[in-house]
C-alpha cells in the first residue's frame, strides 16, 4: 500500500492530515520553484475524490491552453503514484478524469471561458474541491471570488486550493491578499521551497536543479530569494527594508521598558487607528505590538478603546490596572477637540505631536532603524502597512524621492508616538 506522506516533503505533512481532517476551507500555498505545491495539491484532490463519494473537482487555471501540459498531467501523475491508475479513466475531450467506481469526476477548465466554468454540471456529488493553479495569473482576487460563486453550489463542504510563485512586488494583488488571508481563521497558509525539498528527498528535484539553484544563489542571491524561496524581494522601491514579523509573548511585552503610544485621527472612510510600541534605543530596534482601529466611533468610544488596551496586569495572575503612560497623536483641528474630551471626560494622558515638515525625515528615521520588529497577528494592519510602503514610481518606471499619502494610517500613529525620538536623533 503507498503511503501519501511518502509523496510529500516533511514540510506538508501537517497540512495532508489538516486536509484530511478538513481543518480548514482555504489552503493557500506559495513558494519558489521546485517547492513541490503543485504536487502535493494534486495528491490532495485525487486522496479526496476518493474519500468522499459526495466530492468532484475542478481545477482551474487562467488559460484553458495550459492546463494539458500542467495540472492535468500532475493530476494524472499523483493518480499513478498513488497506485490508483486502474480506478482512473481519462478523457481529453472535454478534459476530465473520472473516478470508475462512483462516477466521480475530476474537471479542467480555463478562466478564459467562464461560460464552459459556469456550465459544469455533476451527475453525483458537487465540485468540493477547487484548485487554482498560478493564481497570480488571474485578473485579481475579484475574478476568483466570481468563479468560485459560480462552482460552490450545490453543497455546504469544500477545500479550496490556491498555488502560485509569488510576484516581487508587494503591492502586487495576490501578495497584498496573502496577507489578508493569514488573519483568517478559515485559511491555511504555508511558503515552501526547494530547500524543503533537498532536506528530504533530493533525488525528486536532481542535481542539475539544485546546480542552477546554487549557481543564482551566488550570482544574484536577491532574484534567488524570488525565484528559488518564493519570497516577496520587492522592487527595489520598498521604503521599509528593515521589517522583520514576530511574534511576541505576553511575557516579552510585559518586560518593555520604555513603550510608545499613538494615535492617527479618523472617522469614514479613513480609520481611526492607535498603535503600540516599544523602543530599544541601545540596539536601534523597534518593536510594534498591538494595533486597534474605527470607524464611525467617537471620542467617548475611542477612549474606551484606549482604556481597555492600556488596562493589564503587570504580571499573570495580578489584577489589571490602568496604565496611563503618554500617547501621541496628530496635530490637527479636529483631532485638538477629541484630545480635550480623551483629557476632560477619561484623564487620558494626550498630547499632541510636533509633527510639522516632519514626514520625510521621521520616514528615514523609522527606515534608518537596524529593525522594526512587528507581530503580524497582534498588529496586522499595521504589518501590512509597513510592508507594502513603496516610493513613488514615474511613467516611465524610475522611482523618486517621495513617499505617496494612503495606506499609512498605523505608520502615521508610529511617527506621532516616536516623534521626541526622531528630534532627539
Amino acid at each position: 500500500m503507498v503511503s501519501a506522506a511518502d509523496l510529500c516533503i516533511p514540510r506538508f505533512h501537517d497540512v495532508l492530515g489538516d486536509v484530511m481532517a478538513h481543518g480548514h476551507t482555504h489552503y493557500w500555498l506559495h513558494g519558489g520553484r521546485g517547492s513541490t505545491k503543485s504536487s502535493f495539491i494534486s495528491l490532495c484532490v485525487v486522496l479526496l475524490v476518493v474519500a468522499f463519494p459526495y466530492a468532484n473537482a475542478c481545477v482551474v487555471r487562467r488559460f484553458s491552453n495550459t492546463l494539458r501540459d500542467s495540472v492535468y498531467q500532475q493530476v494524472l501523475w499523483a493518480i499513478e503514484a498513488l497506485g490508483l491508475s486502474a480506478y482512473f479513466k481519462t478523457k481529453l475531450s472535454p478534459m476530465e478524469i473520472t473516478y470508475l467506481p462512483t462516477g466521480q469526476r475530476i474537471v479542467f477548465r480555463g478562466a478564459d471561458d467562464p461560460l464552459k466554468l459556469k456550465g459544469i454540471k455533476f451527475t453525483k456529488g458537487f465540485p468540493a474541491v477547487i484548485w487554482f493553479e498560478e493564481l497570480d495569473q488571474f485578473d485579481g482576487i475579484e475574478a476568483v471570488r466570481s468563479i468560485l460563486n459560480s462552482l460552490r453550489r450545490g453543497g455546504d463542504s469544500f477545500w479550496i486550493f490556491y498555488s502560485y510563485n509569488p510576484p516581487r512586488t508587494m503591492w502586487s494583488w495576490v501578495n497584498v491578499e496573502c496577507l489578508e488571508r493569514a488573519k483568517r481563521a478559515d485559511t491555511l497558509v504555508r511558503r515552501s521551497s526547494y530547500l524543503d525539498v533537498i532536506d528530504a528527498h533530493p533525488e525528486w528535484l536532481g542535481e542539475p536543479f539544485i546546480d542552477e539553484a546554487e549557481y543564482l544563489r551566488d550570482a544574484n542571491e536577491t532574484v534567488w530569494k524570488w525565484e528559488y524561496l518564493g519570497e516577496v524581494t520587492g522592487t527595489g522601491g520598498n521604503v521599509f527594508t528593515n521589517i522583520r514579523d514576530e511574534r511576541l509573548s505576553l511575557t516579552c511585552i510585559r518586560n518593555f521598558e520604555r513603550t510608545r503610544n499613538g494615535v492617527d485621527w479618523g472617522w469614514f472612510p479613513d480609520p481611526w487607528r492607535f498603535v503600540r510600541c516599544a523602543w530599544e534605543p541601545s540596539a536601534r530596534r523597534l518593536l510594534i505590538f498591538e494595533d486597534h482601529s474605527a470607524n464611525r466611533k467617537t471620542p467617548v468610544e475611542t477612549a474606551q478603546v484606549l482604556l481597555d488596551a492600556m488596562t493589564f496586569a503587570d504580571e499573570e495572575g495580578e489584577a489589571p490596572y490602568f496604565h496611563n503612560e503618554l500617547i501621541w497623536a496628530d496635530d490637527t483641528p479636529d483631532g485638538k477637540q477629541q484630545m480635550a474630551v480623551y483629557r476632560r471626560d477619561f484623564h487620558i494622558r494626550i498630547r499632541p505631536a510636533r509633527k510639522a515638515r516632519m514626514r520625510k525625515l521621521s520616514y528615514e528615521w523609522l527606515a534608518g532603524l537596524r529593525e522594526i520588529v512587528i507581530d503580524p497577528v497582534r498588529c496586522p494592519r499595521t504589518y501590512e502597512e509597513f510592508t507594502l510602503k513603496e516610493y513613488l514610481r514615474n511613467s516611465d518606471g524610475t522611482w523618486e524621492d517621495e513617499i505617496p499619502d494612503g495606506n499609512d494610517h498605523s505608520i502615521d500613529a508610529v511617527r506621532y508616538a516616536l516623534m521626541d525620538d526622531v528630534l532627539r536623533g
